[in-house]
């Protein structure tokens, strides 16, 4: 039985590929192909958990950025006015010379959630946005 395959190309720069290297040796995937769609499949399901969000919802959104990038800091501070009424609270962290922390309390319906997270994910110097949802009792 043979299985369709699609080839795809992928730019990395190289310290994200030595660690992704060292995740295939001691993950022992027998290649990078393999742990890649691993890391795909894991990817996919963490964006569908934050998609498709409805009722009334509470967390957190932490977000990993570049503060020197052009325009992030900025666009993160007009964020926070957009979604006056489901951000609650924001606690910034500066990592590094270059990386802030943003953990970013939330709560509102899950479709605000989401529209606010769809304006945080294509912001350039973003390099990571993950959501966590509590249930609370109201």
């Amino acid at each position: 039985m043979s299985r369709e395959i699609e080839r795809m190309s992928v730019t990395l720069p190289p310290g994200l590929l030595d660690e992704f290297d060292a995740v295939v040796d001691v993950g022992e995937y027998d290649s990078r192909s393999e742990a890649t769609r691993d890391a795909i499949r894991a990817f996919v399901t963490e964006f569908n958990q934050q998609t498709d969000l409805a009722g009334a919802l509470s967390g957190t959104v932490v977000v990993l950025y570049e503060h020197d990038h052009s325009g992030v800091s900025d666009a993160m501070t007009e964020l926070q006015h957009d979604f006056t009424e489901t951000i609650i609270a924001v606690h910034h962290v500066h990592l590094s010379d270059h990386l802030c922390l943003e953990s970013i309390a939330v709560d509102g319906t899950g479709e605000r959630i989401e529209a606010l997270l769809s304006r945080i994910r294509p912001l350039k110097g973003v390099h990571q946005v993950k959501l966590t949802v509590v249930e609370a009792d109201r």
